[in-house]
């Protein structure tokens, strides 16, 4: 009511300004007016404190700047199944003629510290070694991308095993000794799956400074002999990991002839396909892009080799290589590519 009484107050005093000259009555009105609103403003200003106190102005508080957000972790990629990408469409005349799983073939240095073993009479070779890329092994995942591998038990620890198989000359074993250390035992020419498990009991695995680790393998019966770097003897074993694999299929229009046709594929290779992961090793290679099922893929012409090779990668980490002699033709490669399908 107050303010409202001040409000009519200042409309009269206005319209007898404009009537009249102002009297002496004026300067009163004005001084009790002028003592008003400093009464008012004094009153207002403890008002918003208080509010302020209580949180009950927000809108009225200077915004607070955003805390940063940690940048969650990357989902792993999972293949849709676990079987093996199958050709629907195959140029006239051609059929399987042999097919094999794998480990990578590592390209330039052999492992760190890489330890091997050959069999002297007989086949059989093993190779122990600290992975080099890995630093945890996720078990779910590799059983869920995976057709063959197999949970075990290792040093009472739970590591994954790819036994022997007439498709599967290499066999493997891998676990997590401990957080950040991934060891694995390689097997080749037919070493059995419970010799790679008893190599593995046998280790005594050591810390040493700079965060390096020790491996000593304990002696196996007499026979065999240590290969790989320090030896005359070459190693395969050093030169490959036990994850990720690849599988290989060869058609041709018969075992040994020409022209033939090969599809890989390589698991456990996450993220987009880059020109860097096929690096250029001919000069004369001829590369362009293309695409395959929806996805960029690098098409390659060897002509000194006279070969053809397109790459992509698929959804789950899948990278797939359609490789052919150049006589297949690039629109029948490009045929196979586009038929493969996951089953």
């Amino acid at each position: 009511m107050n303010e409202l009484r001040d409000r009519l107050q200042e409309l009269a005093d206005g319209y007898a300004r404009t009537a009249a000259s102002p009297g002496p009555d004026a300067a009163r009105r004005r001084g009790r007016r002028r003592r008003r609103r400093a009464v008012a403003a004094v009153v207002l200003a403890g008002l918003l404190a208080v509010a302020g106190s209580v949180g009950l102005l927000p809108a009225l508080r200077a915004p607070r700047p955003a805390e940063p957000v940690e940048p969650g972790p990357t989902p792993a990629q999972v293949p849709r199944s676990t079987a093996w990408f199958q050709p629907t469409y195959l140029p006239g005349g051609f059929r399987l003629v042999g097919e094999g799983e794998q480990p990578v073939l590592r390209l330039g240095r052999s492992i760190p510290d890489a330890q091997s073993f050959r069999l002297v009479k007989g086949d059989g070779e093993f190779t122990v070694s600290v992975h080099p890329e890995l630093r945890q092994l996720d078990i779910t995942l590799e059983t869920r991308t995976y057709p063959v591998v197999r949970v075990v038990q290792v040093r009472g620890r739970t590591g994954l095993l790819f036994p022997r198989r007439p498709s599967n000359p290499y066999t493997g074993l891998i676990w997590e000794e401990r957080p950040g250390l991934v060891v694995q035992v390689l097997g080749s020419q037919g070493v059995r799956d419970r010799m790679l498990l008893d190599v593995a009991e046998g280790l005594r695995i050591a810390g040493m400074a700079g965060g390096r680790v020790a491996i000593t393998v304990a002696p196996r019966p007499p026979g065999w002999i240590r290969v790989g770097l320090g030896t005359r003897w070459s190693a395969l074993g050093a030169n490959m990991t036990v994850l990720p694999r690849s599988h290989r299929r060869a058609f041709s229009k018969g075992p040994g002839q020409r022209p033939y046709l090969v599809v890989t594929e390589t698991r456990g290779q996450v993220g987009p396909l880059r020109p860097e992961d096929r690096p250029k090793r001919l000069p004369d290679l001829r590369r362009t892009w293309v695409t395959v099922h929806g996805h960029p893929a690098l098409l390659d012409h060897d002509p000194i080799n006279h070969e053809l090779a397109v790459t992509w990668r698929e959804p789950g980490g899948i990278e797939l290589v359609v490789q052919a002699d150049e006589r297949v033709g690039r629109r029948q490669l490009l045929a196979v590519a586009e038929g493969l399908r996951q089953p």
